[in-house]
């Protein structure tokens, strides 16, 4: 894979994971009054992003993963073609979770934030959506 593709790839299982666990309300709904001057109610929608990652844990997760061995398991053609259009992970998709020796080696975030390995990346989550990605560690 490119470095474009996995960049697309991240980007897709980010969105992907967020849209998949985002309340109904979220949506948002305007409300609109007769003709005369009544107020509609704006959709509040808040983003944020966090992140998690710095440039020097790449090295720190990449040599962790090659003195121990650690591979990455790609996505199966279809379901990584799917992601990248923006298509959530079906259910049977395992992720793997990140040794707890490397978490301890890794960036010090909150207790609620924890460090999954999906296809050949590694995502950081905070109550199931994914908060940061970190792409390029397997190679």
């Amino acid at each position: 894979m490119t470095t474009k593709q996995v960049r697309t790839t991240c980007l897709s299982v980010a969105v992907s994971f967020v849209l998949s666990v985002a309340p109904a309300g979220a949506q948002g709904s305007s409300q609109v009054r007769g003709r005369g001057g009544g107020s509609e109610a704006k959709p509040s929608t808040t983003t944020s992003v966090t992140v998690v990652f710095r440039e020097s844990d790449r090295v720190t997760f990449h040599d962790y993963f090659v003195a121990h061995k650690i591979v990455a398991q790609p996505l199966p053609p279809g379901i990584a073609k799917n992601v990248a259009r923006g298509k959530p992970l079906p259910p049977g998709i395992a992720k793997r979770a990140v040794p707890a020796q490397l978490v301890a080696l890794g960036p010090k975030v909150e207790k609620d934030v924890s460090f999954s390995i999906v296809g050949e990346v590694v995502v950081a989550l905070k109550g199931g959506v994914v908060i940061d990605v970190l792409a390029g560690v397997f190679k």
